[in-house]
């Protein structure tokens, strides 16, 4: 999804007072940039600028960059690449809440 497709559909919701799709912030345990994607569908789409997926260098950029596009929260969610011997039925990830409200 285009991050002006994203960006319009927050705000619609914003408008309607609807339910906010749930955006999360992807990081890797192997990697020191986090992505950004929305549930669509049951499914996650990365949001892409330029047809590339967006990335940031921080998780503080990532943050200001959400609270730019107007939400309130959105969910990390850390891969750990590193854990070959878990069980299958374990999730290969955890997500954690992020709250974008400023204390």
């Amino acid at each position: 999804m285009q991050k002006h497709q994203f960006d319009q559909w927050i705000h619609a919701d914003i408008e309607r007072h609807t339910e906010m799709p749930k955006v999360f912030v992807i990081g890797c345990a192997d990697l020191s940039t986090y992505q950004l994607a929305v549930e669509f569908k049951h499914k996650l789409e990365p949001i892409r600028e330029d047809d590339k997926p967006m990335s940031f260098a921080s998780l503080e950029v990532v943050k200001e960059e959400l609270i730019k596009l107007g939400l309130d929260s959105a969910y990390l969610r850390l891969h750990n690449a590193y854990d070959e011997f878990g069980h299958s039925d374990e999730q290969p990830y955890y997500d954690i809440e992020l709250s974008l409200k400023s204390h």
